[in-house]
C-alpha cells in the first residue's frame, strides 16, 4: 500500500468519459454498491439513498442498489475498480474503509477511489440476549478477564470500524475478546439473539427493538454520550475507560478520474438528499444516526489519510497486520 503517494493522488484525474456523455449524465440507471449484507443498518441507508437520489430534481435516474459485502471491502472494491469512471457506479463507503485499505487481501490501491462524501455518523452499543448472565458490562470484562481470549463478541468484517469498537473497548477495560467476524452488523445481531454468541455489535436503531420486546440487554453505548434511545446505559467514559472513540461514518467514493462535472451533480443530488422529507423522517427513526455531512474534496482527502494512517497502526498494534 502507497500511502504517501495517496495524499496527492488521490484527486488525480484519468480514464474521464467522452465530452458527451459528460453533459448527458445521468441518461441512464446509477448502480450504487452497498458494501455489506442486506439487513444491516448501512443497507437500509443505501436503499433509502438510491430511493431519494433516484427522484425527479435529484438524479432522475433508476439508482439500483447491488449488494457486495464480501471480503473486507474487497468484494466491492474490485467491482467498481472494474468499472468506468462516469458516473455510473457509485460506492457506499464508512470508516471501516480505512482498516480493509490496509488489509493485505484488499486489492486495489487507495488511488483507485476518490471519496466524494461524507453523510452521517452511526452510534453503536454492545448487547447481550437477556438469557445470558451478563447484567453490565463490568460482568463481561469480568468473564474476559477470567478466562482471556474466550469472550467471543460478534461484529462486522475484520478491519471494520465494528472491529475496532470491539478491540477498543475492552482492551481499555484492560481486557481480551474475541471478535467474530460477519458480513453485516445484521447477521451478528441475528446470532445474538439466537443466543449463538454471547455478545455483540449493533446500531442503537438495530439493537432497539430487541431491547423493547425484551430479548437483547444494552450493556455499554460506545459513543462520548448517552443516547436517548437508552437513558440508562452508560458509554465507556462513565465506566472508567476513557479511550478515542473511532466513529463510523457513512459516505460515497468513486472511481478515481470521474470529471469534475459529473461529480459535481452528485453533489447536488447528494446535498438535496439531506434536506429531503425522506431523509429527515429517516432521521427520526433512526436513533443511531447524526448528521455530518461535507463534500469538501480537500476536507476529505485529509480525513480519510489521516483515518488510514491511524487505522493502521490500530491494527499493527492489536495483531490485525
Amino acid at each position: 500500500m502507497k500511502f504517501g503517494a495517496f495524499a496527492s493522488a488521490l484527486l488525480l484525474f484519468s480514464g474521464a468519459a467522452p465530452a458527451h456523455a459528460q453533459d448527458a449524465y445521468p441518461q441512464k440507471p446509477v448502480e450504487l454498491v452497498c458494501s455489506t449484507s442486506p439487513g444491516s443498518t448501512a443497507a437500509q441507508w443505501c436503499q433509502l439513498v438510491a430511493q431519494v437520489l433516484a427522484q425527479d430534481g435529484m438524479l432522475g435516474v433508476p439508482v439500483n442498489v447491488a449488494y457486495k459485502g464480501a471480503g473486507s471491502g474487497n468484494e466491492a472494491a474490485v467491482y467498481v475498480r472494474g468499472k468506468p469512471a462516469d458516473g455510473y457506479t457509485i460506492l457506499h463507503a464508512n470508516a471501516s474503509w480505512s482498516g480493509y485499505m490496509n488489509l493485505p487481501t484488499f486489492e486495489p490501491s487507495v488511488e483507485d477511489f476518490e471519496y466524494l462524501a461524507r453523510i452521517e455518523k452511526f452510534i453503536y452499543a454492545l448487547g447481550t440476549h437477556t438469557a445470558m448472565p451478563y447484567q453490565t458490562f463490568g460482568d463481561a470484562v469480568a468473564a474476559a478477564k477470567e478466562k482471556p481470549g474466550t469472550l467471543a463478541v460478534a461484529g462486522n468484517k475484520i478491519g471494520s470500524i465494528h472491529h475496532k469498537h470491539i478491540l477498543s473497548v475492552f482492551k481499555a477495560a484492560d481486557a481480551e475478546a474475541v471478535h467474530i467476524p460477519y458480513e453485516g452488523s445484521g447477521d451478528a445481531v441475528r446470532d445474538v439473539l439466537g443466543q449463538h454468541v454471547p455478545l455483540g455489535l449493533g446500531s442503537i436503531g438495530q439493537l432497539q427493538p430487541h431491547v423493547e420486546a425484551g430479548n437483547i440487554r444494552p450493556l455499554v453505548v460506545l459513543n462520548e454520550e448517552r443516547v436517548a434511545a437508552f437513558p440508562d446505559v452508560p458509554t465507556p467514559a462513565e465506566l472508567g475507560y476513557d479511550y478515542p472513540i473511532s466513529h463510523q461514518w457513512q459516505g460515497i467514493f468513486l472511481r478515481a478520474g470521474t470529471p469534475e462535472d459529473i461529480k459535481g451533480k452528485l453533489r447536488d443530488a447528494l446535498t438535496k438528499l439531506m434536506d429531503s422529507p425522506e431523509y429527515a423522517e429517516y432521521l427520526k427513526n433512526s436513533p443511531h444516526v447524526e448528521k455530518n455531512f461535507e463534500t469538501d474534496p480537500a476536507v476529505l482527502k485529509q480525513s480519510l489519510e489521516d483515518e488510514i494512517s491511524d487505522y493502521r497502526e490500530f491494527m499493527q498494534a492489536n495483531g490485525i497486520l
